[in-house]
């Protein structure tokens, strides 16, 4: 199951003023950065910490939310004509935003490559006595 334009405006409770174009530029700008830092599984033993295609939609979802709540505050004075009701849409916005950021960097916390990799031996020396 791939990320849709529908998935995400559902998120956003299907704001005015967002076309599915943006949205669909968005995902697929994403899913490219998702897939990038997703860390893979060759070093893997067993598939227990293999990343699974649901954490990186997650991901995906929670990223592009952000990117279309950006865009929908850029485009705010145009969908309103008063000035109070801009600044309650704008503010709650911003609560959404700091939201979905917050889950964005929580889901790509979980699927990325910290650091990495290394294969480090430790070996001491040896006392050998003949």
């Amino acid at each position: 199951m791939a990320v849709t334009s529908d998935q995400i405006r559902a998120m956003l409770n299907r704001p005015k003023g967002l076309l599915t174009e943006t949205i669909e530029e968005y995902i697929s700008i994403r899913t490219e950065e998702v897939d990038k830092v997703a860390r893979d599984d060759s070093y893997l033993v067993d598939g227990t910490y293999a990343v699974t295609t649901a954490q990186k939609e997650v991901a995906i979802k929670n990223l592009v939310s952000v990117d279309c709540l950006t865009v929908l505050i850029d485009t705010l004075p145009s969908q309103f004509n008063k000035a109070d009701d801009a600044r309650f849409y704008d503010r709650r916005f911003q609560y959404q935003i700091d939201v979905f950021r917050k889950r964005a960097e929580e889901a790509l916390a979980l699927i990325s490559e910290k650091g990495g990799r290394a294969f480090s031996i430790d070996s001491t020396a040896s006392r050998i006595v003949e």
